[in-house]
């Protein structure tokens, strides 16, 4: 019996301690070139209360920190920073020291201020970059094109300004490109619409030219250009066979022929009011049975309209203040049918 106890015992003791095993080491959770990396962000935006966790007498950040998350290796791959109005100062320098870093979110940081460090540029493993509604100022870094992982880009609601670099359209893994709600000028960058994007938001800037041209049968769903200066023919984003599901290109100064176009079956959002756009509503919208937000006003388009198109579901909104040069007038043609 003695025997038998004896066998147990360390057997027990391995079972006692075995979770321990399971998980990494803490001198390998949140290594140190990670954590000081950390305490000169928070130091450099003015030791805010919102990163009040964040604190050298808690080493182990993957498990105690705010805004901080880990690999499986310990390493800190996720800073996620937003809704706090006591952040000041400008984009940290030290975020580079962050090497494994995945994410990186800085989101609703008023006090955020100054241009984009070029040094992010050294995080090669980022996949999500989000600097969205603070006051980040001066151009789009050319060199965001060297981090060849990324896949979404949220710059949006900041004041940048200049032009959108070229090099975007080079990135090989970028899926979703929003820069709403800045002070953008210049023509948008040519292959910039491509069969990589699955989202591509470019309103509320000033942009000008013509949108680039793009026959590519691809995977995009949604199209935001509106609010820009934008001329020229759009129609190719209607291409038969695109599965694109929203279309917003309402308050720019596009010019094209609206009567033949063959509209994508999974469209759901559809906004071209506002430009110079000519011609007769096509029949190809009969068949839209997924759009649920049409807008077609202020612009040249002339009646009659389709007889089995959706006027009930949509109203005679959509239609209004078409100034029809050649034709009958498109807002009486959508009373005449209600």
């Amino acid at each position: 019996m003695a025997k038998t106890a004896s066998f147990f015992l360390p057997l027990i003791a391995l079972l006692l301690v075995s979770p321990a095993l399971c998980s990494p080491p803490p001198s390998k959770r949140c290594p140190a070139g990670d954590l000081q990396a950390l305490l000169r962000v928070k130091q450099a935006l003015g030791n805010p209360a919102t990163l009040k966790t964040w604190s050298a007498a808690s080493p182990d950040c993957c498990s105690t920190w705010d805004h901080v998350r880990c690999d499986e290796s310990g390493r800190v791959n996720n800073v996620f920073i937003d809704g706090a109005d006591d952040i000041h100062g400008q984009i940290p320098s030290a975020v580079a020291g962050l090497t494994a870093l995945m994410s990186l979110s800085l989101f609703r940081l008023p006090g955020l201020q100054g241009s984009i460090p070029a040094c992010l540029t050294t995080l090669s493993n980022l996949q999500f970059l989000t600097i969205s509604h603070t006051n980040v100022s001066g151009p789009i870094p050319d060199s965001l094109a060297r981090l060849h992982s990324l896949d979404s880009v949220d710059l949006s609601n900041n004041r940048l300004t200049g032009s959108i670099p070229n090099s975007f359209a080079d990135l090989p893994n970028l899926r979703s490109l929003d820069l709403r709600r800045n002070l953008l000028t210049g023509p948008i960058p040519a292959s910039l619409v491509q069969g990589q994007f699955r989202s591509l938001i470019l309103s509320y800037n000033q942009l000008t030219g013509p949108i680039p041209r793009d026959d590519a049968q691809d995977e995009i769903n949604t199209v935001d250009l509106s609010h820009n200066r934008l001329t020229g023919d759009a129609s190719f984003l209607f291409a038969e066979g695109r599965p694109i599901g929203k279309v917003d290109l309402s308050w720019n100064d596009l010019e094209f022929d609206l009567s033949k176009l063959v509209f994508p079956k999974e469209l759901t959002y559809l906004d071209l009011s506002h430009n110079r756009i000519r011609g007769t509503v096509p029949r190809s919208l009969e068949a839209l049975s997924t759009l649920q937000t049409l807008d077609l006003s202020y612009n040249q388009l002339c009646g009659p309209l389709p007889k089995l198109h959706g006027v009930m579901r949509h109203g005679c909104k959509p239609y209004e203040h078409n100034m029809c040069h050649r034709g009958a007038p498109l807002e009486g043609s959508c009373h005449q049918l209600l």
